[in-house]
């Protein structure tokens, strides 16, 4: 399957998981929403998968035309142990997704009947050695929720629209291919939610990309494990990159975690399901890890990963067993109380095994604050458990912008130095954050297995050194930023200020000439229409994040497939203001596109723009749609939306075809001029940091 295939497959499952969301806006909203689309999903997968297993097992056995799901209750039971034993849970025929979906607008009591499913899904593992891994899966979903609706018929008909969403997925066209798309729906719908829920979701999901360099670091000359441990291990997002990265099968015993919260902890279980990790092969334990680690018995671990909550508050040395604790105790201080980073990082080091690595993400403070955190990095320097430092760029975390940082742990290091990189210009900038591209983790990682010193980049420090800097491991005090003063053309930078001025001149001259308020008091006669009456609208369907490539220059924006007759149309550009991409597709009567950059979706709500009549300049309708579409914008659950069914009734006005040629002068001088003074600021900027380094730095003699 090709690259492209992928993304498009990727990309339609994403917008059907929108579309979901859309159906449910207003009465199911934000973050609470996962919990019932991630239920749902979640009853679809264990019931294709149970009832796909057992109906293979029977063709191997030579009875053809078996079929699970149509044997009666008592018929199945028959095979109740043996499922039990291999899926470590037990579904009913008549309580499989397919025939519950069967009857779910017949169902006037529809809640109870999912309810009481769930209830029986768990209790087939009672008694069981996979009972500790079922038990409580279901318990965020709740039935009788007001968030579905004030009365049984209300929430009934929720809960039989999204079921009937969830049976249209088209999950059934990834089975085979290298997208595992029930899990690629779970991260899909974690990092929507992560995104848009602040700290309280970003807490709980660490982007696939920066788990993916965690992996990639611990895993470096490394074709298996024994297992893999994350103390702190939300959705298991960091655990189930090792199964990407390496295959399930070289892990041989399997994926640990333990994690506090009890709603995420039931996630992480979930995810290990909807990846296809079996019961017997993930260990995930709720509680405090830090006061009551429930894995001990577990180390030691050849891999371990973990994204750590920050500056977390914890008991430290009021609690007298913990000042005794044989993880804590050989730094001969702990953590302070209110902050437990370095808790983590010992406990981490402590489950370690002496051939392991263990990536951790942890807040910058760590590496250079005083008191007793200076001490257990005294404590780690001293005994050359710092294999490495990365500094990553800011904004790459839900829910925080600060440029977090990766300390590598090992305990068998071959020489007595540390490797500290300067990573934070290594990603994609995009709308409203910072992304690790693949070539930016292969830079990172190349960077770690190579351990070469590197301008600007990498450097190897000896301990001794480090001692010196009373243990200091920020990054910049070891590797400094390129000098300004080597970067700026001052020539070159007068030279296009210059231009930038004498451009301003002239649109300030043309401005000034022209009068606007004779253009209003002159508009003429005015029309106002409808966007559907003077347009056909086609809905977009987003292909990625990347940059779409106009003959004038690169534009930032999420892309967009706009289909004209079954072709993707050759993008020309109308204008870019900062906040709106206009551009029409070559063609006959073409329109235009817009889209408001990281504020409107990239799903059904970004489309083309057709004008299907000829009194209306497409240039002018963009100017229009970009002052007149904000009081439409749909802000619920999720990105701000402009739906095309809301914006094909916007009423807009039309003028004669003179008089809007003449706006969309005036108006492009005006644009034209702000782009100019924008690019003049930009430029004095760097002149002002390059003369004042040079001025203010004096030879000291």
């Amino acid at each position: 399957m090709t690259d492209n295939k992928k993304e498009l497959e990727r990309a339609e499952l994403h917008r059907t998981i929108w579309n979901i969301a859309n159906d449910l806006r207003g009465s199911v909203d934000g973050w609470y929403f996962r919990q019932y689309v991630l239920g749902l999903l979640f009853y679809r997968y264990i019931s294709e998968n149970l009832n796909d297993y057992i109906n293979k097992i029977q063709k191997l056995s030579g009875v053809n035309n078996f079929n699970y799901k149509k044997l009666s209750n008592n018929e199945a039971l028959k095979f109740k142990n043996a499922i039990l034993k291999n899926k470590g849970l037990f579904i009913l025929p008549d309580e499989l997704f397919c025939n519950l979906h069967a009857g779910i607008y017949t169902d006037k009591n529809l809640s109870e009947t999912l309810k009481k499913i769930f209830q029986n899904i768990e209790n087939s593992a009672k008694g069981t050695e996979s009972e500790k891994a079922v038990r409580g899966l279901f318990d965020d979903f709740e039935f009788k929720s007001s968030k579905l609706g004030a009365t049984q018929s209300e929430r009934n008909k929720k809960l039989a629209k999204l079921i009937d969403s969830i049976a249209n997925m088209k999950l059934g066209l990834y089975k085979d291919s290298t997208i595992d798309a029930f899990g690629d729906a779970y991260e899909y719908l974690m990092t929507m939610y992560a995104s848009n829920a602040g700290k309280s979701g970003g807490e709980y999901y660490t982007p696939p990309e920066v788990s993916e360099l965690l992996a990639k670091i611990t895993l470096t000359d490394k074709k298996e494990i024994n297992k893999v441990y994350d103390p702190a291990c939300g959705s298991g997002a960091l655990l189930l990159q090792f199964a990407k990265i390496l295959g399930k099968g070289k892990i041989h015993n399997g994926f640990f975690g333990q994690e506090l919260n009890i709603t995420t902890y039931n996630l992480c279980r979930i995810n290990m399901f909807l990846h296809d990790i079996g019961y017997k092969n993930f260990h995930i334990e709720q509680g405090d890890t830090l006061k009551n680690p429930l894995l001990m018995q577990q180390k030691p671990f050849d891999a371990i990963v973990s994204n750590p909550p920050y500056s977390l508050k914890w008991e430290g040395d009021k609690n007298p067993n913990l000042v005794h604790d044989k993880r804590f105790s050989p730094a001969g201080v702990l953590a302070p109380s209110s902050k437990a980073d370095m808790a983590f990082i010992m406990h981490s080091l402590y489950m370690l095994s002496q051939k392991g690595t263990a990536a951790i993400i942890c807040f910058p403070g760590v590496l250079y604050r005083g008191g007793a955190e200076q001490k257990i990095r005294k404590y780690l320097i001293d005994n050359n458990f710092i294999d490495c430092i990365i500094q990553l760029p800011d904004n790459l975390f839900f829910g925080t912008s600060v440029a977090t940082c990766i300390m590598v742990l090992k305990k068998s290091k071959k020489d007595n130095s540390v490797l500290f990189i300067d990573a934070q210009k290594e990603c994609d900038k995009l709308l409203g954050c910072n992304k690790l591209s693949k070539d930016n983790i292969s830079t990172i990682i190349n960077t770690y297995k190579q351990r070469n010193n590197i301008e600007y980049l990498s450097k190897n420090v000896l301990t001794s050194q480090i001692k010196k800097q009373d243990y200091n491991l920020a990054v910049n005090t070891y590797i400094k930023s390129p000098n300004i003063n080597r970067m700026v053309d001052v020539a070159k930078l007068n030279k296009e200020l210059t231009r930038i001025l004498k451009r301003e001149k002239e649109l300030r001259e043309r401005i000034s000439k022209n009068n606007l308020d004779e253009l209003l008091m002159h508009s003429g006669e005015i029309q106002y229409k409808k966007i559907g009456e003077i347009c056909t609208i086609t809905r977009g369907r987003v292909i990625s994040k990347d940059y779409i490539r106009s003959n004038t220059g690169d534009y930032p924006v999420y892309s967009s497939q706009t289909e004209n007759n079954g072709e993707l149309g050759k993008i020309s550009t109308y204008d870019y203001d900062g906040e709106y991409i206009t551009w029409t597709t070559d063609g006959v009567n073409a329109g235009s596109v817009f889209y408001r950059c990281g504020k409107f979706s990239i799903t059904n709500v970004c489309g083309l723009l057709t004008i299907k009549v000829d009194n209306v300049l497409p240039k002018y309708l963009a100017y229009v749609l970009k002052i007149n579409t904000g009081n439409y914008v749909n802000r619920g659950m999720g990105n701000p939306k402009l739906m095309s069914n809301v914006m094909a009734k916007i009423s807009v006005p039309i003028p004669g075809l003179d008089i809007q040629k003449r706006i969309i002068h005036e108006l492009d001088n005006f644009t034209g001029l702000i782009d100019e003074i924008s690019s003049e600021l930009a430029l004095r900027k760097q002149l002002f940091e390059h003369y004042s380094e040079k001025l203010l730095s004096f030879k000291n003699e």
